[in-house]
């Protein structure tokens, strides 16, 4: 598990580093005004991606990894049959969701409105980001975890590029028009590349949408399910953004941007290794035992990886702020710690999400991740109001919180099963020290005597309790490296 882990997470890094790098382009070239903008336009393709693709894009790994431990000949099909019904969808999908805006301007709000015909060109890329998720999520199917991570990469890249250079040189106009012909020829790359790795071709005679429908029932109700819950997470964002857009104006959601970023930078790392490496596991035919055996395991490692990620931005934000984006984006640095947070604790609870699926209790998951964001859809105009950026940062926790809370007593009720001691010290190792960090160093300049030799001396008395919380196997394959290092 460590050298495939290892593998995915170098490469998300270098997909967050693109990222990185793209936020800085725009965020230098457009300002914080300009940047919010981009950004809330960007969450809503996003949300039409989740809402109107009925998360088919998403949830498909199941279905594509049962199918591929099922034989090479079923899995031909079921990839056929996905893609067919994937392109007809996403088209019918862009074609009604640009009709409704062009001839209704203000669906997505009032203060959007003047950014029309950015929305619209910028839908022109709903296709592109379907198919995407889906041919990533193929080659995890495949277990070639790795591989679906270069794509994840390649891809990320060249629309990143294409955005950044547009921004740059043209502005903020030739931005979508540059990303939607990119994602055109990512498209075609892929298809290329799947063919390479897997032998896959786009069509097959026994292949076709209806005909898995007929023969896998439980597709329909598994991803109206999803739907519901990866539609009330984007709807979440999308209020979030909107929220903090039409009542603080253009530059805090130029800030918001800037610490989600940040946040879901995090989530970029982990968040990949779960949907790469756990899922496509707990989708096999194993028994519910190795189901919970892997995911706690996951889970214990999971959440050192993501507190060691985030102590640089809880450390240095005003620093991190200042390279990602630039000195006028500082302002936000002290919420940092509480987005950072909100997000830990979503790839924490992910995991558990993810277990309930291979469980095939996507009912009780999808219900209870509904509610939680529901809460949080209601409270978000309130928190907003009341905290500023705070405020987004609290609801998006809270809808977390509330689904997590549940999930322990699902896991004991109807599997009989619990989540291990060690295992709980971790996450509230994990998320205390969070708060801890930020309340803590918030008070101190980051680069004076003072602040820099307190964090340095933190640091030192933290890594003894890392190494001794760190997984025997992992332990192992440290020392081996540097063994070899210095041989």
């Amino acid at each position: 598990m460590s050298r495939v882990l290892i593998s995915v997470g170098v490469i998300q890094v270098f997909i967050i580093l693109t990222g990185m790098v793209r936020a800085k382009i725009l965020s230098v070239a457009l300002g914080p005004t300009g940047f919010g903008i981009i950004a809330t336009i960007d969450q809503v393709v996003l949300t039409v991606v989740q809402v109107a693709g009925f998360s088919i894009p998403f949830f498909s790994l199941k279905f594509m990894s049962r199918a591929h431990s099922e034989g090479t000949r079923r899995f031909q099909t079921v990839y056929s049959s996905f893609l067919s019904g994937l392109l007809l969808l996403s088209l019918v999908t862009t074609g009604l969701v640009i009709g409704i805006t062009y001839w209704h301007p203000a669906i997505f709000g009032v203060e959007l409105a003047p950014y029309k015909l950015f929305i619209l060109i910028a839908l022109l890329n709903v296709p592109a980001i379907m198919l995407g998720i889906f041919f990533v999520h193929t080659l995890a199917a495949a277990q070639m975890t790795s591989a679906s991570a270069t794509l994840n990469l390649v891809v990320t890249f060249c629309l990143a590029f294409a955005a950044s250079s547009a921004a740059w040189l043209f502005g903020m106009e030739a931005i979508y028009i540059f990303v939607a012909i990119t994602g055109v020829a990512t498209t075609i790359g892929s298809v290329w590349y799947i063919k390479k790795k897997l032998s896959l071709h786009v069509h097959d005679p026994s292949a076709g949408i209806l005909k898995e429908l007929r023969r896998s029932p439980e597709i329909i109700s598994f991803s109206l399910y999803g739907h519901m819950a990866l539609s009330a997470y984007s709807i979440a964002m999308l209020v979030a953004r909107y929220e903090v857009f039409s009542t603080m104006g253009e530059t805090q959601a130029g800030l918001l941007q800037a610490l989600f970023a940040i946040a879901l930078a995090l989530g970029a790392i982990s968040s990949p290794l779960n949907f790469l490496y756990l899922t496509p596991i707990l989708s096999r035919n194993i028994s519910n035992e190795e189901k919970f055996r892997k995911a706690h395991e996951f889970q214990g490692l999971m959440v050192l990886i993501t507190f060691m990620l985030s102590l640089p931005f809880l450390l240095f934000p005003n620093l991190a702020l200042t390279i990602l984006y630039s000195s006028e984006f500082r302002p936000a640095s002290d919420y940092v710690y509480l987005f950072v947070f909100w997000q830990s604790m979503h790839v924490i609870v992910n995991v558990y999400k993810q277990l309930l699926v291979g469980l095939d209790d996507v009912k009780f998951f999808s219900i209870s991740s509904l509610v939680s964001y529901i809460v949080a859809i209601v409270v978000t105009p309130y928190l907003v109001e009341r905290f500023g950026l705070s405020g987004a940062a609290f609801s998006l926790s809270l809808s977390v919180f509330l689904s997590g809370l549940v999930i322990p007593f699902r896991l004991s009720t109807r599997f009989h099963s619990s989540i291990p001691l060690d295992v709980w010290l971790r996450i509230i190792l994990c998320l205390g020290g969070i708060i801890l960090t930020g309340l803590i160093f918030s008070y101190l300049e980051e680069f004076s005597v003072t602040g820099f030799l307190a964090r340095v001396l933190y640091v030192a008395l933290l890594a003894p309790l890392l190494w001794k919380l760190l997984p025997e196997e992992q332990k192992r394959m440290v020392i081996d490296t540097i063994t070899r290092i210095r041989a």
